[in-house]
């Protein structure tokens, strides 16, 4: 009975050790993919300024209603970026707007190639050390 105790314990640790590995690679994917969300959003944003003009408020209701403004997954640098965006966005004309989305597009398509560059590092990474470090810890306790 203990036997079956220790092994049920012994899964139980590296079952919760991979999750957190998994969780942490996930994480990276989410941040990639929605940089790469704001990216199109502001791209629509900066071709219906161009295009249409008009009031910001409904310009920007149009170009986020498919991918709606969500910084969950993101780091502060990112939120900051587009914090700055947002906050200075409506301020000039129609040229100075689609010059500044074309500046903001810039930045995020840098952030975008981080976020993946720092996926395809580290994802591997997180998933590997979640099981290892759980074998680990179950070697330790035998």
């Amino acid at each position: 009975m203990t036997l079956l105790f220790k092994i049920s314990g012994f899964a139980l640790v590296i079952f919760t050790t991979s999750a957190i590995g998994f969780y942490k690679a996930n994480e990276l994917a989410l941040r990639y993919k929605r940089l790469c969300d704001l990216h199109k959003c502001i791209t629509t944003l900066k071709e219906c300024i161009r295009l249409h003009g008009g009031e910001i408020d409904s310009l920007l209701q149009k170009s986020f209603s498919e991918f709606p403004i969500n910084t969950a997954h993101l780091k502060k640098s990112d939120t900051k970026l587009l914090d700055e965006f947002f906050s200075t966005l409506g301020s000039g004309d129609t040229s100075i707007e689609y010059e500044r989305c074309e500046l903001y597009i810039n930045l995020l398509k840098r952030q975008s190639q981080e976020a993946y560059e720092q996926y395809r590092e580290l994802a591997r990474l997180y998933k590997n050390i979640g099981v290892l470090s759980g074998v680990l810890i179950c070697i330790f306790f035998l």
